[in-house]
Order: C-alpha cells, then sequence, then structure tokens
C-alpha cells in the first residue's frame, strides 16, 4: 500500500484554526493534565479530535502511533536524514537524546516546521531532569533512589514542576518518569538507582508527586516500566529478563503504584521488556509485545485509559527474539498505543499496513490508539504549531531557583545512617584533632575542602588501590588524629561491580577503624554498598558524588544543616530500610548556600564582579576576597585578582589578609565583651583600676569606656618607629638585628628584630602622650593599645593566647591568629607592602602596622591575619546573640551594648564602628544599611559589617596597601561602600534613609 499523503493536513489545520474560537486554542497548552488525563474528553476536545482523526488517511494514522529517535549532537547528513524520514511518515513524536540545549530548540523548530501535518509530540527520558541527556548547561537533578531517602514528598512535586517547566521551556512535552519499578533486587544493573526504592508505599507516594508536579505544570508523565522491572538482574537492553513471580506477589508489590498512578490520572504508562510467566505463558514473549499484559492486564483489569507506550524496540530484550516490523506490529496488536523507537521505521510500516489488510491487526484498536494521542497532544496544546524560542535557552533553563531546589533535595536525602559516638554536628570542635581521607580520588575533594571552612583541618588522600606499605604510612599520619572522616568517592552503581569498593581500600578501613576509633565514613554512592560499612561506628549515605552533595554532607556532619534522610533501601541488617537518624541542629554553624536561597538575587551580586575588575585596573587593589552571608547562610564567598599586580599569585578562599584595624573589634573588644559580662572589668571604671603602670600618669582616669568609643582625647597615632630608623629609613642597628637573641627577641619583620628595651619605651611613650582638652570624637589606635594592655593584665594571658584559647579555637577558625609566620603561613599570606620606609622589605605574614609589629605583632588595634570565612563566624556568633554551633561566647544584652551607638558619638559604638550619622561628614558605609550596623574598617583595605536588622555580613578583605600604603584609590573611589550598596540591591528594591 502507498504511504502517500492524499490529502495534506496542514490545508484542514488552517481551516480548522480560524473557524475556531482562539481562546479555547490557547487554552489548551495550559490545562491541569493531572486532572484532564484521569477525565473523559469534553465536547470542545472531542470534536477536534474527531474532526482531525477523520481528515487523517490510513498512512498518518499510522505515522502517529510511531515515536522516532532524535539526537541533537550528530551531523548534518544525520539531521538531513531525520528530517525527510518525517516527512516521508508523518510520525506523531520524536524522542531527544544526547546533545546540546540550543542545538535541541533549533533542531526542534525545524522538525516541527517539517512535519507536514499535525506537530510533532516531543519527548525525553529524562528522569532526572534535562542533564540525564543534555551536555551543556542543564541540570541533572538527584536520582529516584536518593530522592527515595527524602521524608518530605513535597520536595519530590516540586521537582516535578520544574523538570516540567524546563522540558517545556525546551519545547518538549512528555517526559518518560516516573519510574515506578519497586527495586527490591540489589543486583538490579538496569533499574536500581532509578528506583524510589524498595518500599511500595514510599514508591507509590514519591510516584505520585513527580507525576502531579510534572502534569501540573503541563507535560505528560510516564510511568514505568510496567508490569514492574524492579526484581531483576538482567538488563533488558541486552537480554529479555524472567520474572518468575506469581500472580498475587505481582498483585500486592509490582503492580500497585501502577494502580494508585491510573486512579490519580497519570497520562502515559511504559510497558517493559519483560518475560512473565504468570501474566504471558508464552516462552521468549516480552510483556511489550503480550496482549494479555498490556490489553488484558493494564487496559481492561486496572482501567488504565491514557497512553501506553512500548519501551524501546531497539532493545534486545526484543529485537532477540523478534524481527523488525513483526515487532512493532505485535506491540500494537497487544493493545500499546505508541511505538518508541522502531529499529526499522520502513519495515515497521510495512508490517502493520499489511496486518491490518490481512485482518491480522484490529482497524478499531488501531483507531482507538490514534485518538487517545489526539487526545494527548490536544490537552498539551499541539492543536497548531508553535516554536521554541531559542534566545537565551541556556538561562532560561538554568534559573537559580532551579539550583536551590536541587540543593534542598539533596539536603533532605542525606542519611545518618549510625552514629554511635555521638559525633555528627562536632560539639566542642577544639577538643579534637580531625583529618579526613579521600578514597578513590586523589585531589582534595569537595567534601574536604567543605570540612576545612568549619574548623583546622589536614586531608589526605587514598587511591582504590595501594600497596599495604602505603597504607602502613597513611595510618601512622593518622595515629595523631581524634577524628578521621573517610569519603568514599568514584564509587559504580552495580553489584557486579562491588559498588566500586576495593578490597584493598576496605582492609585499609578495617585497620583505620581499630587504630582511630571515632573514626567516619560518608559514601558517595550507591546506599547498597553500605553493606560493607557495617563496622563504621559513624556512617553517612549522601547517594552520589556530586560536589554540591560531597558539600552538603560536609555541612551536615559540622552542624550547618540537619540529617533528615532516611534509607530508601535494606544494605544490610544494620542498614535497613528506613534507618536513618533525624538530627537536628539547634544552633547551626554557618551554612553554605546560594543568593536565592536566602530572597537574594545572584545576578545582582554577580555585578560585584565587574566591580571588583575596575577596582583591580583601577589600581586600588591587587585582589580581595569577598564573602556575603545572610539568615545565617554564606551566599557569596570568592577570591579576586592576585597578591599583586604582576599577578603571579592568584587569590584563593584560603589566603590570609592583614586585618589591621579589623583586629579591634575581632580580638581586643570581644576579649573586653566577655570580662566585662563576667565581672573582671567595668567599662565604667577608670584605665587605673586595672593596668596600675598607668597610676600618676594623665592616663590613669580615663574611662575605659571613653577608650573604645575613642572619646578619651588621646591623640590618633604615634609612629614609634621614626626615632628607631636613620636616613633613608634604614633601621639603627643597634636596636634591630638580623637574629633573635636575649636582647632582641621580638620579631618586627623577616630577619629583623628588635631588642626588647624598645617596647617599654613605646609604653612610656603612650604613657606621656598628651591628652586634647576637648573629649569629643577624635579616632585613636592608642585606646584599643591600652585596652588589650589591660586585658592582659587581668587574665594574666597574652592577647593572642587568651583569644585563641576562648574564642577562635572554639568557634573552629582555621586560619585566624596573629603572626602567621610562626606557624609556616606567611606564604599564605597578601603582601602588604613593599616597606622602603623603615623594614625596608616585602611586609608578608608579618604585620603592616608598625606599631604592632614594634610589639612583636600582637597588638590590641592590629595584627591579627585572617580569611574572610573566618571572620564570618566571628560576626555570625555576635548576630546570633553570641553563641554558635553549641556554645555560648557572650550574652545577647552584652553585644547589643557594646553595638549600640555612644551616646556622645555620631558614629562608635564601643569598640565597634557603626553608620555615620552626621551629614557633613563622608560615609563610612553603605547609605543603604540599617541604623544599627556595626563592624569595622581596616587600614589595609578591609571591611567588615553586620547588620542585625537584616541578619546580613559583608566582609571585604584586600591588600590595597600594596605596593604602597600612599594607594587611596580605593578609599577616593568608594569601591568598598559600592560593593556594598551592591549587596542591598541583591535583596530587593531598596530605600535610601
Amino acid at each position: 500500500m502507498s504511504t502517500t499523503i492524499k490529502r495534506p493536513v496542514s490545508l484542514f489545520y488552517m481551516a480548522y484554526v480560524l473557524g475556531a474560537t482562539s481562546l479555547v486554542l490557547s487554552l489548551s497548552a495550559n490545562r491541569n493534565l493531572r486532572n484532564n488525563f484521569g477525565s473523559p474528553l469534553d465536547n470542545q476536545e472531542q470534536r477536534w479530535v474527531d474532526s482531525v482523526f477523520n481528515n487523517l488517511t490510513i498512512t498518518q494514522r499510522i505515522g502517529q502511533l510511531f515515536m522516532l529517535r532524535a539526537h541533537s549532537d550528530k551531523d548534518a547528513l544525520y539531521e538531513d536524514t531525520l528530517e525527510r524520514v518525517i516527512r516521508r511518515f508523518q510520525p506523531g513524536g520524536l524522542c531527544f537524546f544526547q546533545g546540546t540545549p540550543e542545538k535541541q530548540a533549533e533542531l526542534t523548530n525545524r522538525f516541527q516546521a517539517a512535519s507536514p501535518g499535525l506537530p510533532l509530540l516531543i519527548s525525553m527520558d529524562a528522569e532526572w531532569g534535562l542533564g540525564m541527556r543534555l551536555k551543556g548547561s542543564t541540570i541533572s537533578f538527584p536520582k529516584q533512589l536518593m530522592l527515595g531517602a527524602i521524608q518530605d514528598d513535597r520536595l519530590v512535586y516540586e521537582m516535578g514542576k520544574e523538570v516540567a517547566r524546563e522540558c517545556r521551556r525546551l519545547g518538549v512535552h512528555m517526559n518518560f518518569a516516573p519510574v515506578a519499578d519497586v527495586n527490591n533486587n540489589p543486583q538490579n544493573p538496569v533499574i536500581n538507582e532509578r528506583s524510589f526504592g524498595e518500599d511500595r508505599a514510599n514508591v507509590t507516594k514519591k510516584c505520585l508527586q513527580y507525576m502531579r508536579g510534572l502534569q501540573d505544570a503541563g507535560v505528560l508523565a510516564c510511568a514505568k516500566h510496567f508490569p514492574g522491572h524492579g526484581d531483576t538482574h538482567v538488563d533488558s537492553h541486552e537480554e529479555l529478563p524472567v520474572i518468575n513471580h506469581s500472580r498475587s506477589r505481582l498483585d500486592s508489590l509490582e503492580l500497585h503504584p501502577f494502580r494508585v498512578l491510573t486512579q490519580a490520572g497519570v497520562g502515559s504508562i511504559m510497558v517493559a521488556h519483560l518475560n512473565v510467566p504468570a501474566l504471558d505463558q508464552r516462552a521468549n514473549r516480552p510483556t511489550t509485545l503480550s496482549r494479555p499484559t498490556v490489553t488484558g492486564l493494564l487496559r481492561e483489569t486496572i482501567g488504565f485509559d491514557g497512553l501506553i507506550v512500548t519501551d524501546a524496540m531497539e532493545m534486545k530484550g526484543v529485537t532477540k527474539y523478534y524481527a523488525p516490523g513483526k515487532a512493532e506490529m505485535e506491540a500494537l496488536k497487544a493493545g500499546n498505543d505508541i511505538v518508541l523507537l522502531p529499529s526499522d521505521v520502513d519495515a515497521a510500516f510495512r508490517a502493520i499496513l499489511q496486518a491490518l489488510h490481512d485482518g491480522e491487526l484490529d482497524l478499531q484498536q488501531v483507531n482507538a490508539s490514534v485518538k487517545r494521542v489526539l487526545r494527548a497532544k490536544y490537552r498539551l496544546g499541539l492543536t497548531y504549531r508553535t516554536g521554541v524560542d531559542i534566545y537565551a535557552v541556556s538561562d532560561d533553563l538554568n534559573r537559580p531557583e532551579a539550583y536551590l531546589l536541587k540543593r534542598r533535595l539533596a539536603e533532605d536525602a542525606i542519611t545518618l545512617v549510625r552514629d554511635r559516638h555521638n559525633l555528627a554536628g562536632f560539639a566542642g570542635l577544639e577538643g579534637r584533632r580531625v583529618a579526613t581521607v579521600s578514597v578513590g580520588d586523589d585531589v582534595r575533594t569537595p567534601f574536604q575542602t567543605t570540612c576545612g571552612w568549619y574548623g583546622p583541618v589536614d586531608h589526605f588522600h587514598r587511591p582504590k588501590e595501594r600497596s599495604s606499605e602505603q597504607d602502613h604510612r597513611l595510618l601512622d599520619s593518622l595515629r595523631a588524629y581524634d577524628v578521621v572522616l573517610v569519603g568514599f568517592h568514584n564509587m559504580r552503581s552495580k553489584a557486579t561491580d562491588q559498588f566500586g569498593v576495593s578490597n584493598t581500600s576496605l582492609g585499609f578501613l578495617q585497620r583505620l577503624t581499630r587504630l582511630i576509633p571515632n573514626t567516619g565514613v560518608v559514601v558517595f554512592g550507591n546506599p547498597y554498598s553500605l553493606k560493607f560499612f557495617d563496622h563504621v561506628p559513624l556512617l553517612v549515605c549522601a547517594y552520589n558524588d556530586e560536589p554540591l552533595t560531597q558539600e552538603l554532607a560536609a555541612q551536615a556532619l559540622f552542624g550547618a544543616a540537619d540529617f533528615k534522610g532516611k534509607l530508601p533501601v535494606t544494605a544490610s541488617l544494620n542498614a535497613p530500610f528506613g534507618q536513618g537518624i533525624v538530627k537536628t541542629f539547634s544552633d547551626k554553624r554557618l551554612a553554605y548556600d546560594i543568593p536565592e536561597s536566602v530572597g537574594m538575587n545572584s545576578d545582582t551580586l554577580a555585578r560585584m564582579d565587574e566591580l571588583v575588575q575596575e577596582m583591580i585596573d583601577a589600581g586600588a587593589a591587587p585582589g580581595c576576597q569577598i564573602l556575603v552571608a545572610k539568615n545565617n547562610r554564606i551566599v557569596w564567598h570568592k577570591s579576586y585578582g592576585h597578591f599583586t599586580y604582576e599577578q603571579t599569585e592568584p587569590v584563593s578562599l584560603t589566603n590570609l589578609y592583614d586585618l589591621a584595624s579589623v583586629t579591634k573589634v575581632t580580638a581586643t573588644t570581644l576579649a573586653m565583651m566577655q570580662l566585662y559580662e563576667q565581672g573582671c572589668i567595668d567599662i565604667q571604671k577608670t584605665l587605673g583600676s586595672y593596668l596600675p603602670e598607668v597610676q600618676g600618669t594623665n592616663k590613669n582616669n580615663l574611662i575605659i569606656e571613653d577608650l573604645l568609643a575613642h572619646h578619651a582625647g588621646l591623640v590618633s597615632w604615634i609612629p614609634f618607629y621614626e626615632s628607631t630608623v636613620g636616613r633613608y629609613g634604614i633601621p639603627n642597628q643597634h636596636i634591630y638585628h638580623r637574629q633573635a637573641d636575649e636582647d632582641s627577641p621580638v620579631p618586627v619583620a623577616k630577619e629583623m628584630f628588635m631588642v626588647q628595651e624598645q617596647v617599654d619605651t613605646i609604653w612610656n611613650t603612650i604613657y606621656r602622650s598628651d591628652l586634647n582638652d576637648r573629649r569629643g570624637y577624635r579616632y585613636s589606635d592608642l585606646g584599643l593599645y591600652l585596652s588589650a594592655r589591660a586585658i592582659e593584665t587581668q587574665t594574666g594571658r597574652t592577647l593572642d593566647a587568651y583569644m585563641d584559647e576562648q574564642f577562635y579555637r572554639p568557634l573552629g577558625l582555621a586560619t585566624t591568629t596573629y603572626n602567621p609566620w610562626k606557624r609556616g603561613w606567611a606564604d599564605r599570606c597578601a603582601p602588604t607592602e613593599e616597606d622602603r620606609y623603615f623594614r625596608q622589605q616585602r611586609l608578608q605574614g608579618y604585620v603592616h602596622d608598625m606599631g604592632a609589629a614594634m610589639l612583636g605583632g600582637v597588638a590590641g588595634h592590629a595584627g591579627l591575619f585572617s580569611n574572610a570565612n573566618d571572620v564570618a563566624k566571628i560576626f555570625q556568633m555576635l548576630l546570633n546573640g553570641g553563641h554558635y554551633g553549641g556554645r555560648q561566647y557572650l550574652q545577647a544584652e552584652t553585644i547589643r551594648y557594646f553595638t549600640t551607638r555612644y551616646y556622645r558619638s555620631t558614629r562608635r559604638g564601643l569598640g565597634f564602628d557603626m553608620q555615620e550619622t552626621d551629614p557633613k561628614r563622608d560615609p563610612n558605609l553603605s547609605t543603604l544599611a540599617g541604623p544599627n550596623t556595626f563592624g569595622h574598617l581596616g587600614f589595609t583595605g578591609n571591611a567588615v559589617w553586620a547588620d542585625p536588622d537584616k541578619q546580613l555580613i559583608f566582609i571585604f578583605l584586600s591588600n590595597r596597601t600594596y605596593p604602597t600604603m600612599r594607594n587611596n584609590k580605593l578609599i577616593t573611589m568608594d569601591y568598598r561602600i559600592r560593593l556594598q550598596d551592591l549587596v542591598y540591591r541583591a535583596m530587593g528594591p531598596v530605600v535610601a534613609p
């Protein structure tokens, strides 16, 4: 029989569209599919289906029952050939596979235009989103097995809606998801991670949510693989699996999700290539070609009236036993409506037409299938042609909200399988030495990096295969640690591969757990592999190895996110289905997230990139770190530029910056606050009450509160170094020596040590310095020199030792320190200046401030080094009312007292800087900031601000003083303020006060 089209359907469409109301057609694309596919045709729909059907030839009708394979990563010859096939056979639809979204959008438009009659029904196998098939900028959501661990099924619904939105944006109308198979066979090579798990109730609930999300957002869902592909150990792509379960077993387990989904209105169901003797006793008969299964069970017994789709007809589960053409004819004869991916389209058409001619294939059944396809097209809005907008496809597919949803899905799935020693959360972090080991990866993993954000953590690596001697050396190194966290990476999904867990790795782990009782394992792979880790006291299942999942697992382990997941399958007696410790951390550490998680706009924050580049190009600073945190979540954490303008060393997030005057609020003021609330220092009393050496001087009666608020009348600063250098800034050789000795123990810079007597000279100079008669506001470093001196006198500890013990180590600050050069960290520090007036060298790892340097690098006004991440912890603790990570450092009342504007000042709190309220003075921070914002600026190019009203932290660290401190472009061009402005604008429309 001829396949020539007798009457072009496109002409009929033109007449139909012109004669119909535009309202009906425009609304048809936005119908609620979940409700409609479970309901009978309405009058308008029935008229449309009947009219179109009556104008189709027999070959056009058969064409509607075929869905052909399409790729967007092939050459022009492939594309031209597929277009000719479309024009010739007029298939009902296409199923897209590998390629890119941009190319697929282009080809969709091309192939839709090539279809002579009805628009094509475009489908994809996008179980975990477009990223399952498309390369480039597309999102892969967690696979269904990971989703099976989630307890809040609403998240699965939201994922379905988002996947549908992305599909529709790309011109895709049908998604072959969800997988409704109950995977109760750990050996399953093909379903496995694609199933929601082994429990029929859990599988059904999540299938319902995924289906509803898809269909509520306008994409036809397809439940698969009927009658249930979960209990197989054979891949139907390679062979025909046999399921020997009884009918009663099938009814109670495998068929349950499909029954419920049918009742809920799922639009389509895919039939698997399985041999199930309980349903059809014919040898080697795939369920796809089984009329008792497709028509008898699915259509008649279960009552499904939507589209029935075959699994891919190219698969060997069919082709091994049925020739091309014969298989497709048998599929329609069995009762399928759509033949998916026929191996030979021409042979299939000929076989079907011949079977109709011979009466072997029922014409009425074929016509009913055609009408079901037409009904689906009507409800999907395919009553007329609409193109895919190819502009900004990538941007539209990658909305920040989609990535936020992906984060929430992964976060809710991560499962704390066991925690025998109650380690998770790591309360009392300062009491433990922590190490990580990446098994299966030889570079620092995102999991290790994120662990390092929470405290001083050392990192080790172990390939999957390693010699016993190498393991012995590694174990010897790990012996010094209290806690070792082992991540298993680059795992495999199949049981036949032992899930990628090598025997040598298991041997290493056995030895490690005997050596270090507090050993934890995070499995970044298949939960069935948990059977290998029954002996591990702390066990976390993270399900996949994506960087995002690694980061979230580390955050949960360190108490920045809760553990919520429960195992969706049974791995062993010690890791059964439903196992999972729900652990909620009431006092969370800082989490790491995207701006949209706190209602901020990524695009607005991204404008900081351009502004920083402008800053670097202008020579205002060679590089910087910027951190933005809101609502206890770090949402912007980036490094920019280089250490110097020569651009030899790029800035990383782990580099340290000289905090300069930010030391005042991250060291001295914190110590003063703690001693104040402990009753050790009354800041309403005089300095002489706590520092006996000022008694008899004009500093004796200074009120400590005035010192902290810069209202004590002190001079701004004293250039102590000037009297110790000669002409051209050459250091006096009697005061400075190249090596430390008993007389000159004070490190001022590299290979530069000062005599001890000079320290006494500095203090005597401070004590003898003049006071202003008028005690108004005058910024002075000396008040913080003296405050730190009083703190050391009262505590009997140096300021650096006291702060390290009371704040820095408990907070988990990995980089915050005085004198980083002592720890061998000088190379990690951004250089601050090429000093040619005093120290005659590049300053790197040694404090820039001359007075602090002459005190050995430890002072109350300067000397502290840190990265932005650690500074954020200090300010988050303050925003939290003094608590952080399960420990109370300060009382909320104390924080409010010190961060409230001093009654005589227009910009100062006690120790803290605040927004300048005098309109005659230059602003010191963004005018968009709240009136209660507190923080400080640093001479070397820093700005740290916390806005309690917005629960917002802004940190900018730079070395604007390199190569010379006379460079004031950062200040005169207001880069810090302009950057902070963008942070506030990222929260939405703002009105300046």
